[in-house]
């Protein structure tokens, strides 16, 4: 239970961290979450917790083949407000269509025999 809890305002720390920073430097923040803090937090935890290496490299390999669909929502949030979205509509389909890129993506990669 301790460690769920350490989990957690590990977590909100970090998420809490990025929001100051990016109202003073959009740039820092942008760089701050390119470096994949929080996968590297949970692949630290992952292994803390269970000690199995291979199940913290198996979550690391799937964060990484699923980067991939997760771009749609850095491509489709400017774009609908391109055309004429306000910021909130853009926002909930953006969040709509990179779950459904991610689940779809995630069914072609089973398809093809990949194990996430």
């Amino acid at each position: 239970m301790l460690a769920t809890l350490l989990k957690a305002l590990a977590t909100a720390g970090f998420i809490a961290v990025l929001s100051e920073v990016a109202k003073r430097s959009t740039w820092l923040a942008a760089v701050m979450v390119a470096l994949p803090l929080a996968t590297m937090l949970t692949v630290g935890f992952t292994y803390w917790s269970s000690r199995d290496a291979d199940l913290a490299n198996r979550f690391a390999a799937s964060t990484f083949l699923l980067i991939w669909p997760g771009l749609t929502f850095f491509l489709l949030l400017p774009l609908t407000q391109r055309l004429g979205l306000s910021f909130w509509p853009s926002f909930a389909i953006s969040v709509v269509a990179t779950f459904a890129a991610t689940w779809g993506f995630t069914l072609v990669l089973k398809a093809a025999g990949v194990k996430l």
